[in-house]
């Protein structure tokens, strides 16, 4: 009989009642443990012994001696039976030093920069073969992902969303301007002397303002830039080499500043920015995403990049 027509005729029970007989030798004694009587071990065995043409089992006195056969199956059973109970397990309960689960977290590039590294490094100690995926947001799709489970966890500026789209708090951060440390703005920041200075803005965009340049604008301050580039390592880059400035969050000038760089105060009063963590409200139930969720406001929390 073909692999494939043996699986089809197995009945899983089956694997339970050669568990249960490898692991007690006797078949009263798997009958016990499986809460049935003898006879149905025997009925079962029987029709194991059928579908795979082996005796898997001798009788000798009172205990089943397994067959050759037997003990090159054994061990591939059991460890099947294993998995399956370890994932029925991780439906009720999640175990992070145990647990192989995949998520899925989407992220612009730049937040990448200051989540991943404490993220991981964490996950690293207490869940070590949890798999975690680190993808692009995708604004137009992101409710849509999240509902399909594209996408476990979304970070994000704070944004209006409404049910069944929960969402909190994950930190908030203040604008700091970086420049080479050879700048002369370095030793004093005007509101005149950062609106005149040459600007490299950081988006996804090729045109339209930047978040900070709305936030300026709110103000009624117009910020001209000429130059505009899609990463903030690149901006940094640029900065290192040139009198350029750049407007960025603290959080993430910390994570690209170098040896030549250095970050000083917006000499604009602007409010935070806030980053928030969005999932799906059905996902709730999910004890291994709820894991993965609490551990991440608790991180920021403690390295004070929330408020």
């Amino acid at each position: 009989m073909s692999e494939s027509r043996q699986f089809e005729k197995l009945d899983l029970n089956l694997l339970k009642v050669f568990e249960a007989l490898w692991l007690q030798r006797n078949m009263t004694r798997a009958a016990e443990v499986l809460f049935i009587t003898p006879s149905a071990v025997s009925h079962a065995m029987r029709r194991f012994r059928e579908l795979l043409g082996d005796p898997l089992f001798i009788r000798e006195k009172q205990s089943m001696l397994p067959t050759a056969a037997c003990e090159r199956l054994a061990p591939d059973i059991l460890h099947a039976l294993g998995q399956i109970r370890g994932a029925l397990g991780q439906f009720s309960h999640f175990d992070p030093k145990q647990s192989h689960q995949r998520f899925v977290i989407a992220m612009q590039e730049s937040l990448e920069l200051s989540v991943l590294p404490l993220l991981l490094e964490t996950l690293e100690r207490e869940a070590p073969f949890v798999e975690v995926v680190s993808t692009r947001l995708q604004r137009d799709s992101l409710f849509a992902d999240l509902a399909n489970r594209h996408l476990h966890l979304a970070i994000d500026i704070g944004r209006a969303v409404s049910s069944p789209i929960a969402h909190c708090l994950l930190r908030q951060d203040n604008y700091r301007v970086l420049m080479n440390k050879a700048n002369p703005l370095v030793r004093t920041l005007t509101a005149q002397q950062y609106l005149a200075a040459r600007h490299i803005t950081v988006s996804n965009r090729a045109k339209g303002a930047s978040v900070e340049e709305v936030a300026l604008q709110q103000l009624g301050v117009n910020r001209p830039s000429i130059w505009r580039c899609q990463s903030y390592r690149a901006a940094a880059e640029v900065v290192a080499n040139t009198h350029a400035i750049l407007t960025l969050p603290g959080t993430i000038a910390s994570a690209v500043s170098g040896n030549l760089l250095t970050s000083v105060a917006l000499p604009f009063s602007l409010p935070a920015l806030e980053t928030h963590l969005y999932w799906h409200s059905q996902q709730e139930g999910e004890p291994g995403l709820m894991w993965l969720k609490s551990l991440m406001l608790q991180l920021f929390a403690e390295s004070g990049l929330t408020s």
